[in-house]
């Protein structure tokens, strides 16, 4: 967040911080921006959609009820999410790269009962996958700030609501709900795509199965179908 860090002591008078207000956050020069359609809210996000800076108007209060606040962040922080996926949607596709180094090649038989075993270990493993997609998908999920004052949720990836609490938000200063806003949103993001998930079904007995289908000839020489 952009400004010096104070404690509360060392913040003055209510007319000395409108003396001397502190500077509105940048964002980065290469970031995507989402905002309000007033302009008083701007988030800013990377082009995977993490949330990168939250920045509210140092005169929002003119414009803004304290009460829909929450709203008027929800929208600026949709909007970024949208510019990220246009932005993905643009880039050219690039090849995954390897999730684990492959098992050493081995010539060892498989018997019957191996391979059944085999099967088995990975539809077990792929159940508990399509369990937990289920479970964060399905779900909305919500969070809230250390501070208590702001809360949100999220469901497939989209904002639903940020409620902030209004007596709060009508006598914090601005750097303080910025802090609590982007908490907020960057929790919501890792728990809406949890980093296991979002790389896909994993376990010892699926890499097994894939080394063994990426290679035909040792597939099938190791069941026996080939000397």
């Amino acid at each position: 967040m952009g400004g010096e860090f104070r404690f509360g002591f060392e913040e003055g008078s209510e007319e000395d911080q409108r003396a001397r207000p502190s500077p509105e956050p940048e964002p980065q020069q290469d970031a995507l921006i989402g905002r309000d359609p007033d302009g008083v809210v701007t988030v800013a996000v990377d082009d995977l959609g993490d949330v990168g800076s939250v920045t509210i108007a140092a005169n929002w209060r003119q414009s803004v009820d304290p009460r829909a606040l929450g709203s008027t962040v929800t929208q600026a922080a949709n909007a970024a999410t949208m510019a990220a996926l246009a932005k993905q949607v643009e880039r050219p596709t690039e090849p995954p790269s390897p999730r684990q180094a492959p098992p050493p090649r081995s010539d060892e038989r498989i018997t019957p009962e191996q391979a059944l075993r085999l099967m088995d270990a990975v539809s077990a493993d792929l159940a508990r996958f399509t369990q937990r997609m289920t479970e964060v998908v399905d779900r909305p999920l919500a969070v809230e700030s250390r501070g208590g004052h702001v809360r949100g949720t999220i469901h497939r990836g989209q904002v639903l609501d940020l409620e902030v609490d209004p007596a709060w938000a009508h006598t914090a200063r601005v750097s303080e709900m910025q802090q609590e806003f982007l908490e907020v949103l960057r929790n919501l993001r890792a728990q809406s795509v949890p980093a296991d998930l979002a790389q896909g079904p994993q376990s010892p007995a699926i890499t097994e199965l894939t080394a063994l289908v990426s290679d035909p000839d040792t597939l099938l020489r190791r069941v026996g179908l080939l000397p």
